[in-house]
């Protein structure tokens, strides 16, 4: 089950003068750091961060042509709405099985991703320079689906990896590596058309070096920060409101990212050409907004991420119509705003994806693979909607009615959202027990897996040892592996049971054992078992 990791208590075995796992800065500190301090705190997860954006910068010069254009059309969205729907195959297998990935086999499903997109972009460059004949639309459509598929399967690592932080910690994370890939998505333009592809491929294998380092560094959850009641971590009094909260909240970021689609490709569904002042422009504005979210959230000023974002991306919107309307002759000019609207909606769904991964129950991926269907499907099937149908790409003023009628139900939602959530908390305490078996009962929570799981006997002992082995790991320094085995070597699981569920050697699985004991000072199953009884919560 996912959780919040609750600190252990002081070991008595730590030196006088060493810190424990449970001296962390408390909230009376925190009030007192400047906003430098705050980031600076969030050191440990640089490589993270950077694997995110080397993911993000390979799948947007793969399959958007590093932003030269709003997008590339059919070879954006088109192969969007394919990926994803290899994607939704994988989402209903993890809901129907109920599973949760083991960490070897998260790692293999990485590796794979990363080979997979960094082969892509280097066959899709091969395309671009080759001879003309092999450059033709099925393979370039083939080798953008892959592009896709793995640039969507590593997102998912990276954001994996920060589930349960708080939301100051989420916003850095998001934005942070958004900041980044714009950075390394704009060098690319530079280059030629098919040698950006080789430095994108590159870009994505030094993913496999920040997983490296990533793994020597704390998680996303051992990062402490102040959180407030006023964000998608912790918005509301109560778990129901909150459960609401995010399962309708879907609905408007869909919408939204309708809009967007529809915006990408005004008026006609042509990619729009930046010019070399409209793309700078562009990569201005979206370093500016990275920087203002960061910086006003770690200043506490949360509502940034609920009605401040919305706000802000329907703006955006707002004012791409009308930059569409007043320079019909320089669509470039609209299409800075698009292109914004388009990256916000990036950082905020990785925001969204970390909120559902903290509440629910599920697989981490199950709701990575969610939040890609809702906001990248919805814009996916209004953008390719607007290529194929003429009626609405030949008719401005039907254009212009769909953007905006989408805008405005995309804001009328999230807005009566933000009101049911106070209106939820005003519920008398008597009352509250039914309203809550309401919501456990709602179709759509259940889908996105916000609902309660009952969980066997065995799954909670399985949970509560994990969390325990990984307090003691805290305290005695233990490998990632280590720890693993300590989980199950604590179950009661023999040695070669350890080995077989790990996938390695009975002879490995005792070494393992040995160190452990070593590292901790105990000599049996037991004095582990007791020790993790007295001393972890």
């Amino acid at each position: 089950m996912i959780g919040k990791t609750n600190q252990s208590s002081p070991s008595p075995l730590c030196a006088p003068n060493q810190k424990t796992p449970s001296e962390k800065a408390t909230p009376a500190s925190e009030q007192s750091e400047n906003v430098g301090a705050k980031i600076a705190r969030h050191k440990p997860l640089a490589w993270s961060i950077l694997g995110l954006a080397l993911c993000r910068a390979g799948l947007i010069v793969g399959s958007y042509g590093s932003y030269r254009h709003s997008d590339e059309g059919i070879y954006s969205d088109g192969v969007m709405l394919v990926a994803l729907a290899v994607l939704a195959v994988l989402w209903l297998l993890i809901a129907i099985t109920k599973c949760h990935l083991s960490r070897q086999v998260v790692r293999r499903i990485a590796f794979a991703s990363i080979i997979l997109e960094a082969f892509s972009l280097t066959m899709t460059g091969a395309l671009v320079i080759g001879p003309p004949e092999m450059n033709v639309a099925g393979n370039h459509f083939l080798a953008s689906t892959f592009c896709t598929l793995g640039g969507l399967a590593c997102m998912s690592y990276w954001l994996r990896r920060a589930r349960d932080c708080t939301a100051i910690t989420a916003v850095i994370y998001a934005f942070g590596a958004l900041f980044v890939s714009e950075l390394l998505i704009f060098t690319s333009i530079f280059m030629e058309n098919g040698i950006s592809y080789f430095y994108a491929a590159v870009l994505v294998l030094l993913q496999f070096p920040c997983m490296l380092l990533a793994r020597t560094k704390p998680l996303a959850c051992d990062i402490k920060t102040i959180s407030s009641e006023n964000d998608f971590f912790n918005f509301t009094k109560n778990t129901m409101t909150s459960k609401v909260f995010l399962a309708t909240i879907c609905v408007s970021i869909g919408v939204l990212a309708c809009a967007d689609g529809f915006l990408r490709g005004y008026p006609d569904g042509l990619p729009i050409a930046f010019r070399a002042t409209t793309r700078f422009a562009d990569l201005v504005l979206i370093l500016a907004f990275c920087v203002a979210i960061i910086v006003f959230t770690c200043r506490q000023h949360y509502r940034v991420m609920t009605v401040g974002i919305f706000v802000t991306m329907e703006a955006l919107a707002c004012i791409a119509l009308l930059c569409y309307s007043a320079w019909p002759d320089a669509l470039d000019i609209g299409a800075i705003f698009t292109t914004n609207l388009n990256a916000l909606l990036v950082g905020f769904s990785w925001y969204i994806i970390l909120a559902f991964m903290s509440y629910g129950w599920r697989c981490p991926y199950y709701y990575a693979i969610a939040g890609w269907i809702v906001w990248l499907g919805c814009r996916g099937i209004a953008r390719i909607t607007l290529i194929n149908v003429t009626a609405v790409s030949q008719n401005d003023l039907l254009m212009l009615a769909a953007v905006f009628t989408m805008i405005v139900i995309s804001t009328q939602v999230a807005f009566v959202n933000f009101l049911n959530v106070r209106k939820f908390e005003a519920v008398p305490e008597e009352e509250l027990t039914h309203q809550q078996k309401a919501v456990q009962t709602s179709p759509v929570v259940k889908v996105l897996g916000l609902d309660d799981h009952h969980e066997s006997l065995a799954d909670v002992r399985q949970a509560t040892m994990r969390h325990n082995a990984e307090e003691v790991g805290k305290q005695f320094l233990l490998s990632e592996r280590e720890v693993e085995v300590l989980s199950l070597y604590a179950l009661g699981w023999t040695q070669k049971r350890v080995a077989e569920e790990l996938f390695i050697s009975p002879g490995t699985a005792h070494a393992h054992i040995k160190r452990i004991y070593a590292k901790t000072g105990l000599h049996s199953r037991q004095e582990i078992l007791d020790y993790m009884e007295k001393y972890t919560s």
